[in-house]
């Protein structure tokens, strides 16, 4: 079993992480950080690429690599972090990880939203709370 952590990458540092970090010590399972490209994202990145082409690869690539440098600026704890990258939807892609690392914990973070902000804009958090089969743990932010 691991304890799987989502970061965003425009957070660091990041306290999903030492959250998990934390459970991760506690249970004495495996702690895994990914970051999820949203497919919108990709698609951006797609365009402005000139002639070449940004494959699903490419942009997994750099979302393992966003992961990376959050837990780089996150922790300075000595266990090991695995860090994994996907593209696409990023409700599904969690949901989908979480049941391929067989997690015991789906760390996420999450805002503060007004009523109305969550109606208008969604909340991957409240999805990934409504959808998941595992525990969550939602880190707010400060």
């Amino acid at each position: 079993m691991a304890i799987l952590a989502a970061v965003e990458g425009d957070k660091q540092p990041d306290r999903t992480i030492t959250v998990g970090e934390d459970l991760a010590e506690a249970y004495d399972d495996e702690l895994i950080v990914i970051h999820v490209l949203p497919q919108e994202e990709f698609e951006k990145r797609d365009e402005v690429t000139k002639g070449e082409r940004y494959t699903v690869e490419d942009g997994q690539n750099d979302a393992e690599a966003t992961a990376r440098t959050v837990v780089k600026a996150s922790t300075d704890r000595p266990g090991p972090v695995v860090t994994r990258g996907r593209v696409g939807d990023v409700v599904e892609e969690l949901l989908s990880e979480s049941e391929r690392v067989d997690a015991k914990y789906l760390v996420i973070g999450g805002r503060k939203r007004t009523p109305v902000g969550k109606a208008l804009f969604g909340s991957t958090t409240q999805s990934v709370l409504l959808s998941s089969d595992v525990p969550v743990v939602a880190v707010m932010d400060e």
